[in-house]
């Protein structure tokens, strides 16, 4: 008869993670400017329409650039803007054992943008760009696995380690239309062409649901009636969709993203007979694309004494923790004109880099800010200022060293801009950024977990030969420094290997490996280190 034995399991839905790769990607380009300029101000870009394409042991990365240019042109001082539509790249990471089917994590930032004049130098038409992408590439594979947590019956021990998982609750994508009517500064024969790219997303959970908001930044290039000129001019507009993810619960984590699939600009003509208008609809579809995971901690079964396991091997972070904070920016900006009003401040994350220290990850980086103000003029001008804000924060981690695994994610909270001082009679603003800082701390692990029981005792042990230690051991069992050396291979763990030294030294735990090995990491072995196994006195 069988015994009776209990187990407890508890399903889990995880991202097996294949591969992950960091890769550069340079974007060189040759820019026809409007007019002869003087002098470049400023170059903001942003990443836009990131995707990947998986082949068989690579991973094809493309996306565009969306740009605009801040220059003065020769012989004025005023600043004016020019922005350069798609700039689109392609590139390629060679990723071991990386299949079509999986999925593509991206996370993309610019490191460094470049734009100088060519031949010549200033003035002139003609600017050459360098911008350097740096783009992390985690491949990765949904997993649904009913995981072992506890076995209970006669005779029977399980061996339990406790891991931290990304449990996936749910994804979805839904498409959301955003439509809008507009003017434009002056009148146009015809509309050139449309760009849009999403910018500010922030999310909210409540149960069951996510709502995602955010501001579509359109510009629409049109041909000036009287002038045949193609011209640019720049709309924002919000939109926000709702997407069903059951099982979500406020304080779960989310990630977004939004992709623009269509986009486009009509003219009004509110006169039959009038072939020029002011007066645009412009119609864009996006795909908006959620996912929602949770943080589970879980002392998971990886073996059992007494019984069969049947075990599965998967690769997983095992989360260390998980956290945020909130860091305060701000600084004075010095505008060309005496401010009559500061209308608006836009935010963007440069060169954000960090490194581990003793329970602490420290992150720094630079904020780029635009100012845009009315000055104290007869015509009340929009005019801009900029500056680069650098910034260190840092989060607190018990327990993260050096070598430690850590994601950074960074992103703008909230920015506002105030006149510094009386109007009309400073040329002062006070520029406040608010940025959130969000690490999570891991280790990669390969791990074999319990996913069933047999009902019945393992096979017992073969029966040792008189000599425990192999013919090349020295006579005595035991060498005469009671320990023999151990090199790390790949997968190991110390409880692994006092399992596979069972049959030579009866009785080893663990744990005793440890004390003969004063300062090492047990969660982070390194393949190729030697370490040390006590001869248990009595049992070698």
């Amino acid at each position: 008869m069988g015994r009776n034995i209990v187990v407890d399991r508890e399903r889990i839905k995880v991202q097996q993670v294949i591969a992950e790769e960091n890769t550069t990607i340079n974007v060189m380009r040759t820019i026809e400017l409007p007019c002869k300029v003087r002098k470049i101000v400023d170059v903001v870009a942003d990443i836009v329409e990131l995707s990947a394409e998986i082949l068989p042991n690579k991973v094809v990365v493309k996306g565009a650039l969306h740009k605009q240019i801040f220059y003065i042109e020769e012989g004025e001082d005023v600043v004016k803007e020019f922005t350069v539509m798609r700039e689109e790249f392609t590139d390629f990471v060679h990723m071991d054992g990386v299949r079509p089917g999986m999925d593509a994590m991206l996370n993309a930032q610019i490191a460094d943008i470049n734009v100088s004049p060519g031949q010549g130098g200033f003035p002139t038409k003609t600017v050459s760009q360098n911008a350097v992408l740096s783009i992390n590439v985690k491949v990765v594979k949904l997993v649904q696995i009913d995981v072992v947590t506890d076995v209970r019956g006669p005779g029977i021990t399980p061996i339990k380690e406790r891991f931290s998982v990304e449990h996936v609750i749910g994804e979805d994508e839904k498409q959301v239309t955003v439509s809008q009517e507009v003017m434009l500064p002056r009148p146009a024969r015809k509309i050139y062409d449309v760009d849009a790219v999403c910018r500010d997303l922030k999310t909210e959970i409540v149960d069951d649901r996510v709502f995602v908001k955010g501001v579509l930044h359109k510009q629409i290039f049109f041909v000036d009636t009287h002038h045949d000129t193609v011209h640019g001019a720049t709309f924002d507009e919000e939109f926000s969709v709702v997407i069903e993810i059951p099982g979500a619960r406020p304080g779960m984590d989310v990630f977004t993203r939004c992709k623009v699939e269509f986009c486009e600009a009509n003219l009004i003509h509110e006169h039959k007979h009038h072939e020029h208008s002011m007066k645009v609809k412009q119609t864009c579809i996006l795909q908006v694309f959620v996912k929602v995971t949770e943080l589970k901690r879980l002392n998971i079964v990886i073996d059992v004494e007494g019984a069969r396991a049947i075990k599965k091997r998967i690769r997983v972070e095992n989360i260390i923790d998980r956290k945020c904070r909130q860091e305060n920016v701000s600084a004075t900006l010095e505008a060309d004109q005496q401010v009559k009003k500061a209308r608006n401040l836009h935010a963007t994350l440069r060169n954000v880099k960090h490194e581990q220290i003793e329970n602490k990850v420290v992150v720094k980086g630079t904020v780029h800010v635009q100012g845009y103000y009315i000055d104290c003029s007869l015509d009340h001008l929009l005019r801009e200022t900029n500056a680069n804000i650098p910034f260190t924060t840092f989060v607190h981690f018990d327990g993260v060293k050096r070598n430690t695994m850590v994601d950074v994610d960074t992103r703008i909270e909230y920015t506002d801009l105030k006149v510094d001082g009386e109007p009309c009679k400073t040329k002062n603003l006070r520029a406040i950024v608010i940025i959130e800082v969000c690490v999570r701390a891991f280790k990669l692990e390969d791990i074999e977990v319990v996913v069933d029981i047999e009902d019945r005792p393992r096979p017992p042990k073969p029966t040792a030969r008189p000599t425990v230690c192999p013919p090349t051991l020295e006579p005595t069992v035991c060498p005469p420094s009671g320990f023999i050396d151990y090199t790390i291979q790949p997968g190991d763990t110390l409880f692994r290997i006092a399992m596979s030294f069972q049959d030579r030294i009866p009785g080893l735990t663990w744990q005793q490996i440890l004390a003969a090995n004063p300062g090492i990491n047990p969660n982070n072995l390194r393949i190729g280190q030697v370490i040390r196994i006590p001869c248990v006195v009595g049992k070698g």
